[in-house]
C-alpha cells in the first residue's frame, strides 16, 4: 500500500511539474494551435522491435482511421490486456484511408494548450511488466502518458492515462497531420471527481441490500 501510495504521489507531482514548466514557454510556443478529434479514430501502440539480452525496444506508433472506406487496425478483445492490435492498413493503399505517424515528426506533447515538442519527447519503457509511454525533459523529468497494462511480443495498445487525449495540431486554421498526446489539468481534476462519485455510488446498492437483509 505504501508503494502504490507512493507511485501515485510521484505521478501528480510530475505532472504538476509538466503544467508549471509549460507555462513558462508559452511564449516560444504560440505558432501552434490544437483541435480536438474523435478519439475513437485514433489509437497509439508500442511495436516491439530488436531483441538484446532477452528484452525488447518498442517503436511508438499512432494510427488514425480517416475514412470508412477500410478499417486500418483491428483490435483483440477488450478487457483482455494487453489489448493487440493488427495493422490492417499494411494490406493495402491506405492514402487518404488511414494517417501514420511514426517519429517526433509526427507526434509529440501538448499540456494546458502548450506545445511542448522542443522541450518533451516521448519514450517507451518496460516497467514492471508492462510497456508504457512516458513523456521526458530535457532535465530528465518524467510523466506518465499511457501504459498497454501487460506485456506481449505483439503490438499493442496504449491506454492513455486520465486527463490525457488525442488531439491534432492546427495552424492558422487548418488542421495539420501531426498528433498531440495532450493534457488538460482541469479536465483531469474532473474526471478523478466523477470517477470518485462513480465508486461512491457503486456502494449504494451494497448498503441497500444490508437494510432489506436487517428487515
Amino acid at each position: 500500500m505504501r508503494n502504490i501510495f507512493k507511485t501515485g504521489i510521484t505521478t501528480i507531482l510530475a505532472t504538476i511539474v509538466l503544467s508549471m514548466y509549460s507555462k513558462t514557454i508559452a511564449q516560444a510556443n504560440y505558432t501552434f494551435d490544437e483541435v480536438q478529434i474523435d478519439q475513437n479514430q485514433v489509437i497509439a501502440m508500442a511495436m516491439p522491435l530488436s531483441e538484446l539480452q532477452g528484452l525488447y525496444s518498442y517503436k511508438l506508433i499512432v494510427l488514425e482511421q480517416r475514412s470508412n472506406e477500410r478499417a486500418c487496425w483491428s483490435e483483440s478483445e477488450t478487457g483482455l490486456y494487453p489489448i493487440l492490435v493488427e495493422p490492417l492498413l499494411l494490406n493495402f493503399n491506405f492514402t487518404g484511408i488511414c494517417g501514420r505517424a511514426t517519429d517526433s515528426n509526427g507526434y509529440s506533447i501538448r499540456v494546458d494548450g502548450n506545445d511542448l515538442s522542443m522541450s518533451y519527447r516521448l519514450t517507451l519503457q518496460n516497467v514492471d511488466g508492462e510497456i508504457k509511454l512516458f513523456g521526458i525533459s530535457l532535465s530528465g523529468d518524467k510523466v506518465l502518458v499511457g501504459r498497454t497494462g501487460g506485456i506481449s511480443d505483439g503490438m499493442m495498445k496504449i491506454i492513455l492515462e486520465p486527463g490525457w487525449q488525442f488531439t491534432k495540431r492546427s495552424y492558422q486554421d487548418k488542421t495539420l497531420g501531426h498528433f498531440y498526446f495532450s493534457y488538460d489539468s482541469f479536465a483531469a481534476k474532473q474526471s478523478a471527481i466523477e470517477q470518485k462519485i462513480a465508486e461512491i455510488e457503486s456502494q449504494i446498492p451494497y448498503f441497500s441490500e444490508l437494510d432489506d437483509n436487517i428487515l
